[in-house]
């Protein structure tokens, strides 16, 4: 619905009350479409900026460059239903989004993280939460394999950061965010990727919402935020919560 792209927008403007911010957003489900498109028109932004479609078999983004991209694809479903066009960008190669291999046909997930990729600037950065699979499924020289080859042999990769369980409405697995940065050459964290296990860090909530029994309040984020930003081999710790960096 476009939430999370708002949200983005006025910390954005927080940070700086000057920047000039353009949203985007691709939405398969008609009904979240109309929500998200109708909150574009609300706050004032171009409607026509979110657009309708499969964003794996119909990107309506092709040729478009990002400064920032945020993602919270779904978890673990199957692109059968795409799989010919997937298939026939992937042939590709450098041309397409797919470039270095795909994942079995029952989990697309990865596929999400290679088009966000693709339309990343050469400074750009995204956050895309995931489950746990793209860390450890496929064997070496498998489809997720070379994905995660990719990615690491081209120094995009900078965080991935484990929240707690439950935190979504839907499910109550681990989840991760992904921090991708094509601008880490010359800085401090070139060469480097930043683990961080925030499992640890949360409010229970008063009262569940579906599986959502747990929150990260300010100061549950602040403390990610630190260990984050410190870039270094650290515990953390505040009343019951606790978050550990490490970095390789």
């Amino acid at each position: 619905t476009s939430q999370m792209l708002g949200c983005l927008t006025e910390r954005i403007k927080q940070v700086n009350e000057e920047a000039d911010v353009t949203c985007f957003g691709q939405e398969l489900n008609p009904e979240t479409f109309a929500i998200a498109k109708a909150d574009m028109l609300i706050k004032g932004g171009n409607p026509d900026d979110m657009r309708q479609g499969d964003t794996l078999s119909n990107d309506q983004f092709t040729g478009y460059t990002f400064d920032y991209i945020i993602s919270n694809p779904p978890f673990g479903i199957d692109w059968k239903v795409e799989q010919k066009a997937v298939t026939e960008e992937a042939n590709q190669g450098e041309n397409g989004r797919f470039p270095c291999g795909l994942p079995p046909v029952s989990d697309g997930q990865m596929l999400f993280l290679m088009n966000g990729v693709s339309k990343l600037k050469s400074n750009g950065r995204m956050a895309i939460i995931q489950n746990g699979s793209p860390l450890f499924s496929g064997s070496a020289g498998s489809g997720e394999s070379e994905i995660r080859r990719y990615i690491i042999e081209n120094d995009w990769l900078e965080a991935i950061i484990q929240l707690p369980t439950d935190l979504f409405y839907n499910t109550g697995i681990s989840t991760y965010i992904w921090l991708i940065n094509k601008g880490k050459e010359g800085t401090i964290r070139e060469g480097k990727v930043q683990l961080i296990d925030a499992s640890n860090c949360y409010i229970n909530r008063r009262k569940n919402i579906g599986n959502k029994r747990k929150d990260l309040d300010k100061e549950s984020r602040k403390l990610i935020l630190q260990a984050y930003s410190d870039f270094s081999n650290k515990e953390y710790a505040k009343d019951d919560k606790t978050v550990e960096s490490k970095v390789f």
